[in-house]
Formats: C-alpha cells, sequence, structure tokens
C-alpha cells in the first residue's frame, strides 16, 4: 500500500476558541469605504470641466472668426447732436484754453429694426448671425445746443455735428442715409484721435465708433430739428440699441424663433412665435426718468448710453441653451449623482450574498464620469435632449448589465436599472429646471438617505458574531 493511500485525509485544524469573538465583514466600514470612493470619484469630473470650458472656448473662436467677415455683436446708438467748445481760463486772453463738448439728445426718438437671422457653421459650431435693417426718427430742440454752453464758452460751429454709432463698423453693408427737416447729410466716419497739442478733438468720448454729419445752418436753427436714419448692418449673437433720446422707443422683428431678451430694459411687449408664425416682435419704451441720462450736458460720455446690461435694449440669438451650460450644471451636482449610485451598490451589497470590490465601484464610478463627455459630444451635433437620450440610455444601460454579473441576480439588474433610470431622470430635471434645481437636489439628497436608512436598519454595522443586547 503507498503512503498516499496510507496518509488518510487531511487532519482537520482544531477550531479557534476566539472565532465567536472575531468580526465578520464590517458593514460599517465598507459603507465608509464607499463614501470615500463616492468623493474621489469626482475628481475625473473636474477633468471633464475642463474639457467643458475648452469646447466653449472652442465656440467663442468660431464666433470672433464669424465675427471678422460679417461683424460681431453690435450695439447702435441712434442720432445725437455735438457741439464742442473753447472757454478760456483766466481773466486774460492769451490764458490756457479748455475745451469740451455740448451733447444734446433728441426730445423723443423712434427705432425700428427688421432683422433676417440665419446661421453659419464654422467646424462642428452653428452661429446665429443676423441682417439688420434699422430706421431712426428723432426729433431735436436745436436751441438747446446754445442754452447748454457753460458761460464764457466760445461754441465751435465749424465743428458741430450729427452723430451716429456702430459698435463693430464691419458689419455696416450700405451708405448711412440720413436727413434733416428733408435735406441729405452726408455722414463720414468719425476718428476719436487723441487730443491736439492744445488739448482738442472735435469727437466726443464713446466707446462705439461713431459717423458724423454736418447740418448746414444749425447755428442759427430755431425750428425743431427732424432727423431720419436709415441703417443696414450685419453682426452675429447679439443686437442692441441704447436709449439714444430723452423718450425712446423700439420695435423690433426678426425671423428667428429662440430670441433671449437682455440688456438694461426688457421689452414691454413681445410676441414669439405665436399663431404659427416664425419669428418674434418685441417693442420698448425707454421714458426720461428710466434713462437716467441727462437729456442735455456737457462731456457727457456716450458709452452710458450703451452701456450693456444697464441701459440698452438688446436680444441675443441663441439656439435654445447652450449645451455648454447645460453640462456645467449637471457636473455641480456629479458627485451627488456618483453618491446615489454608490449607494444603490451598496444597498445590492447587503441584501444580498454578493460582494462587490472597491474596484468595481470605480468601474461604475467611471462610467458615470463618461457619461458627461458622451453629453458633451452628442450635444455639439444633435442637440441637448435627443444626446441626453443617447447618453443616458448608454450609461444605464452599461450599468444595469454590469450589476447583473456582479451580484449574480437578473433581478438586482432590473433593480439597478429602475434606480438608474430614476437617477438619470432627476439630472435632466436639474438641467432643465435652473430655478428650482437647488430644491429638486436637496429632496432628492434627503429622500437617498432617508431610504438608506430604512433599508439598513436592522444591519449589524459592527460585523460581530456576538449580537449586542441592551444591558
Amino acid at each position: 500500500m503507498s503512503e498516499t493511500q496510507m496518509a488518510g485525509p487531511p487532519a482537520t485544524p482544531p477550531p479557534n476558541p476566539l472565532a465567536q469573538f472575531l468580526p465578520q465583514r464590517s458593514a460599517g466600514l465598507k459603507l465608509l469605504l464607499v463614501c470615500a470612493l463616492a468623493l474621489l470619484m469626482a475628481i475625473p469630473a473636474l477633468f471633464v470641466f475642463g474639457v467643458v470650458q475648452d469646447r466653449r472656448m472652442g465656440a467663442d473662436r468660431a464666433l470672433e472668426q464669424i465675427s471678422d467677415s460679417i461683424g460681431g455683436r453690435q450695439s447702435l446708438l441712434g442720432p445725437v447732436l455735438v457741439l464742442p467748445y473753447a472757454k478760456a481760463v483766466g481773466p486774460l486772453t492769451s490764458d490756457r484754453q479748455v475745451f469740451g463738448h455740448v451733447i444734446v439728445f433728441a426730445e423723443t426718438g423712434d427705432a425700428k429694426a427688421n432683422i433676417d437671422v440665419s446661421e453659419r457653421r464654422r467646424g462642428i459650431h452653428s452661429i446665429p448671425v443676423f441682417d439688420a435693417s434699422v430706421s431712426f426718427r428723432a426729433k431735436f430742440d436745436p436751441a438747446k445746443l446754445r442754452d447748454s454752453l457753460p458761460e464764457g464758452a466760445e461754441p465751435i460751429w465749424d465743428d458741430a455735428r450729427l452723430y451716429l454709432g456702430v459698435s463693430d463698423m464691419r458689419g455696416i453693408r450700405e451708405a448711412f442715409l440720413v436727413t434733416a427737416n428733408g435735406k441729405d447729410v452726408s455722414m463720414e466716419p468719425a476718428l476719436q484721435t487723441a487730443p491736439g497739442q492744445n488739448g482738442y478733438t472735435p469727437v466726443p468720448r464713446a466707446d462705439i465708433r461713431l459717423a458724423g454729419g454736418r447740418i448746414e445752418g444749425l447755428e442759427t436753427e430755431t425750428r425743431p430739428l427732424e432727423i431720419a436714419a436709415r441703417i443696414r448692418i450685419t453682426g452675429a449673437d447679439r443686437f442692441a440699441i441704447g436709449p439714444f433720446a430723452k423718450d425712446t422707443s423700439m420695435t423690433l422683428t426678426s425671423n428667428w424663433n429662440d430670441p433671449s431678451f437682455q440688456g438694461g430694459k426688457l421689452p414691454d411687449r413681445h410676441n414669439v412665435g405665436e399663431k404659427g408664425v416664425d419669428g418674434f416682435t418685441a417693442s420698448w419704451r425707454v421714458p426720461y426718468l428710466a434713462r437716467g441720462i441727462p437729456g442735455a450736458g456737457t462731456n457727457i460720455d456716450l458709452s452710458e448710453v450703451n452701456a450693456p446690461g444697464w441701459r440698452d435694449m438688446a436680444v441675443r440669438f441663441i439656439k435654445q441653451v447652450s449645451p455648454y451650460q447645460s453640462v456645467e450644471r449637471a457636473l455641480k451636482y456629479a458627485a451627488m449623482f456618483i453618491g446615489f449610485v454608490f449607494l444603490a451598490w451598496f444597498l445590492f451589497e447587503v441584501t444580498s450574498r454578493a460582494r462587490a470590490h472597491p474596484a468595481q465601484y470605480v468601474l461604475v464610478g467611471l462610467a458615470q464620469s463618461i457619461f458627461y463627455i458622451l453629453l458633451l459630444a452628442f450635444s455639439e451635433r444633435i442637440g441637448f435632449d435627443a444626446a441626453f437620450v443617447i447618453a443616458a440610455t448608454m450609461t444605464v444601460g452599461l450599468i444595469s448589465a454590469y450589476a447583473t454579473s456582479v451580484f449574480r441576480s437578473r433581478k438586482y439588474g432590473l433593480r439597478a436599472l429602475g434606480i438608474l433610470t430614476g437617477i438619470y431622470s432627476l439630472i435632466y430635471v436639474l438641467m432643465r429646471a435652473e430655478s428650482q434645481a437647488l430644491l429638486a437636489g436637496a429632496l432628492a439628497s434627503f429622500a437617498a438617505i432617508a431610504l438608506t436608512m430604512y433599508m439598513t436598519r436592522n444591519i449589524d454595522w459592527y460585523g460581530s458574531r456576538v449580537s449586542r443586547t441592551p444591558a
């Protein structure tokens, strides 16, 4: 008989008398590990945030490239009268002179703009561009030019001009057609040069480019001065007009269906895509007191009239919500949603015999990070809503199938499918309901913690074999 046959079965190791006191797998320690992993998995979301910023910069570069050819964001200044003056400082005529400008705004002004919007593509980016025909009507009191002169000032009538302003001259497509009381006014570019040796410059301060024209007989005119002007201009993304008169009205019509009204004054009335008609109409009125700028005065900075977001009447042509803005909003809640999924997997663990390794939690977290990249990539091409459906379906399907394999049960795969569908539906709600995002996120977080408390109420967190009895 061989030695193997004579040896018999291997001896059973003696029982450990302390085995009943040794801890099992501690659910409490595993939960702490899961929470730490959830926080660590938020780090890849920061890298995705960097990708979003880079793609946003690419869209801005596309806007700049198109603006180089047709003009960028446009802001217009309606008719304004300007009279330079000189004033001696000191009792002698040989003393130093100072120079300034009398600025007179129209008593009433009306602007009408008809804007045709189309889209131009630069790479994967689609940029709204517009072709605007704008007409101005303004009524001035020319006597205010003389009345507003400082005491002792001498007017320089040869340099008195009627000015119109455009923020980006590259967009001008036709010569300005301007009349004063029915007579044509020839308009020329007004260069804002540095003051000469004596400190004199005929052009007033302004952040926009000005075109000026001389009105014959302005120095002796006593009748109301009625100005009519017509401008055709192209641009991209945003169109605005400043309140160029003491009482300013503006009417704007366009074929664009997704306007975003901006500026210091929102429209009093607007009609967007109603009754099956494409485009929108909007009307504004800015009364004198709401404008916050005097009707006439010296050395008024014309930039104040067109201050963006402060006094201007503006509309931005956008395609619904920027995908970059929506993805950024979702990334702000990335840690919370990764935590939701990890809590779900932890509950699967404590209610099943299978155990998930920390590496498997990491893989699930990385899959959720890839979701944001998929969302960004698809939304640039097919729009945000369709991109969200595709990216969420891919991610939910992948993680649910993985849950079936990890927990060795189709039941847990179906549970994962239901829970993840709810989580990604919540993500969509948070991205679309911006004003209610905080409330929805807070309620969802509370519900997730409450459900976890309920599901784990009978768990022995210490993992000991000896149950503890109350004293």
